[in-house]
């Protein structure tokens, strides 16, 4: 279905993941321009905070619109991104609590395993799985799947920070294997296209940025559309209400 959403959607979908573009083309160019390892991690680093800004709203543009079109309404390029940027600070704050939190758990290990040596009643999703306190970053990937939905509830319930990441794990209980399967396969096919176009670094640099920043847009709308189905079938699997809160709402 993600397949036919795009398709019949196309225009408008490329059209807002197009605004990653201008600057993955500008990062390839400045780092095929450089002549050292170190000059271009330098370059990645450079880039890596406005990249990650622009595909916060692509992402919370492309969701807008992809709900829009599930709820029947044709999507409109310029109310997809009116609407991410009315969400972008929420966008921002949830997703850096995300990343912090992650983070942070990769070193939690051997403390987790104290905590629940100590405290009997303490667990995890109603669980005391000790691969969490025994296995180098379980808990850390644990997390990330429990949170894979953080921008579909901002952008779709109006949910943000505590609230966003809650809301996320919940759907994902009970259900993270199947969860991460289907985002494999989602991110495979993405892959197909990405991996064609990195080909083209045995071209000049401008081929290989018109090449590779195309690519890019090309696929994200699928993969934002793929995920955001997906979200859609596990909460219709919880039976959780769809309804969406106003974007205005307090």
């Amino acid at each position: 279905r993600a397949y036919r959403i795009y398709a019949s959607n196309f225009r408008a979908l490329f059209l807002i993941a197009l605004i990653t573009a201008p600057l993955q083309a500008l990062q390839v160019v400045v780092s095929r321009r450089v002549d050292s390892d170190s000059a271009e991690v330098a370059v990645v680093y450079l880039f890596l905070v406005p990249t990650l800004l622009v595909a916060l709203v692509a992402s919370g543009a492309l969701i807008s619109a992809v709900h829009d079109v599930t709820a029947g309404t044709g999507p409109d390029v310029t109310r997809s991104l009116d609407a991410a940027f009315g969400r972008f600070a929420a966008l921002l704050t949830t997703f850096l609590l995300q990343i912090g939190l992650t983070l942070a758990s990769m070193f939690a290990a051997p403390a987790l395993g104290i905590w629940w040596l100590l405290r009997r009643d303490a667990t995890i999703d109603g669980r005391r799985d000790w691969y969490f306190a025994l296995v180098p970053l379980a808990l850390a990937l644990y997390l990330a799947g429990r949170w894979m939905f953080i921008q579909q509830v901002v952008m779709i319930e109006g949910k943000e920070r505590w609230s966003a990441l809650d809301a996320s794990a919940e759907i994902v209980r009970a259900r993270w294997w199947r969860t991460i399967g289907v985002l494999l396969v989602i991110a495979l096919i993405v892959l197909g296209p990405t991996a064609l176009a990195a080909t083209s670094a045995v071209a000049s640099p401008l081929v290989e940025a018109t090449a590779t920043s195309a690519a890019g847009a090309l696929v994200l709308p699928f993969f934002i559309a793929a995920q955001t189905l997906l979200y859609y079938d596990l909460k219709a699997r919880n039976s959780v209400d769809l309804s969406p809160a106003r974007i205005d709402a307090p």
